[in-house]
């Protein structure tokens, strides 16, 4: 079985996926995996090719990987039938729930080792707002007027659990209220690099993407200040289209991520992605975030 590998940005997706129309679930050749781009394409190409080739084989068919800059774009996928499976941010994940009437659902959770941040592996991660070292900024009160860095509106802990909660740590004031700029860095690991370079003074950030950077060797926790910690929030999701997926096909699919750990095959697999398993997972596991999201 073959995966190929691809690109496609916002506004070529966009092109693309107009002239498809939603697909009724039916036999099938191959299957388009997409991902949202939070590092460069080459570090997700090495990440990921490994992993698809293996539930290419475990399935049957081929498997198409597309990776794209917008969170809305894999959404906008997935909805268009182009895309079957979907590596999903949880509130990306709930955005497309919703707008596929419950067609989008997941079926393995990503669960992550132990980080320089968290002790204890889990299938779940929490935001946080940093700084850098040395920069004077140690308290929440003395990033008011400075630049912040989110990363893109789809974004949980980059965008919406701060701008749900954190106005509570701030009087009630907007984030745009209180800080001097805000701007989408495209990426967490971008927002990492922007802190750390002095392009952003405070980040919203990922606390498992920033483990990563951290352990590429690119930047040192030393280096920060974290003024804040978001609630615990599950981690990305692989998620199905049951409008292009058969639910034979759907079960094959599960458990070709839910057993990888199982095999000294699938465990250096899932040390390359960074997990340390993928854990079964459904629609209530995102019940809380929901309430948390809607509550605000």
């Amino acid at each position: 079985m073959k995966t190929r590998f691809a690109v496609f940005y916002g506004i070529l997706a966009t092109a693309l996926m107009s002239v498809v129309q939603p697909a009724v679930a039916q036999e099938k050749d191959s299957l388009t995996f997409a991902i949202i781009q939070t590092e460069e394409m080459s570090v997700l190409g090495q990440r990921w090719e490994p992993t698809l080739k293996y539930v290419s084989e475990k399935i049957g068919l081929d498997i198409n990987f597309y990776a794209t800059t917008s969170y809305a774009s894999v959404v906008q996928a997935m909805l268009s039938g182009f895309v079957d499976i979907g590596k999903l941010g949880p509130k990306i994940y709930l955005v497309a729930n919703e707008k596929s009437g419950g067609d989008i659902i997941p079926v393995v959770a990503t669960g992550r080792p132990p980080t320089v941040f968290y002790p204890e592996p889990c299938a779940c991660y929490f935001g946080t707002l940093a700084t850098k070292k040395g920069s004077g900024l140690t308290t929440i009160e003395s990033v008011k007027g400075k630049v912040l860095a989110l990363v893109d509106p789809g974004s949980t802990s980059g965008n919406a659990l701060p701008r749900a909660l954190f106005p509570d740590e701030i009087g009630g004031q907007t984030l745009e209220e209180y800080f001097g700029r805000v701007f989408y860095s495209g990426s967490h690991s971008a927002s990492v690099r922007a802190v750390h370079s002095g392009k952003a003074d405070a980040g919203f950030i990922s606390e498992s993407t920033f483990a990563r950077v951290i352990e590429s060797g690119e930047v040192k926790k030393e280096d920060f200040n974290f003024l804040w910690r978001s609630p615990q929030v599950p981690l990305d999701v692989i998620a199905v289209n049951k409008k292009t997926m058969s639910d034979e096909l759907i079960g094959k699919v599960r458990d070709a991520f839910a057993l990888m750990g199982e095999t000294a095959e699938g465990k250096e697999l899932l040390k390359a992605t960074g997990y340390y398993a993928y854990v079964l997972s459904d629609d209530s596991k995102f019940d809380p975030l929901r309430k948390i999201l809607a509550a605000k």
